[in-house]
């Protein structure tokens, strides 16, 4: 089963932002075996954009900072109708643990908004992938 992080926009902010939800550890993947997709899905008031296509010089997905070792992700990949992302995560090992910080960004109302992201991590508004 996938693990789902619902995406919305966040209005308090200035600039407005893409918010995930990461409450209850959501953003958490356990070792397993076999990889496991994450599906990022636009919901709510952003639930009418679109994830920017990921061959867009600026595209939907990207890691901040330190990369991920290879092999860890999968490709990301935009669904037909632009509102999920989802890539599959390996996590099968040790050297496959961490904690990885990424941005995404969506076409919402003809505006592209992106997540708030600054390292060192230092609030938490910054999207994060942990591997445990």
């Amino acid at each position: 089963m996938a693990i789902r992080l619902h995406v919305t926009l966040d209005k308090t902010t200035t600039p407005w932002a893409l918010d995930v939800n990461q409450s209850g550890n959501a953003n958490h993947v356990s070792r397993s075996p076999n990889a496991q997709d994450i599906v990022w899905q636009l919901t709510g008031n952003a639930a009418t954009g679109s994830f920017v296509a990921m061959s867009d010089p600026n595209p939907g997905f990207g890691w901040i900072g330190t990369a991920p070792p290879s092999g860890v992700f999968g490709t990301p990949a935009v669904s037909t109708n632009g509102n999920e992302l989802t890539i599959s995560d390996t996590n099968n090992s040790p050297s496959t643990t961490g904690n990885f910080t990424y941005v995404l960004r969506a076409n919402v109302g003809g505006t592209v908004y992106s997540t708030i992201s600054t390292l060192p991590i230092e609030t938490t508004t910054n999207p994060v992938i942990v591997n445990k």
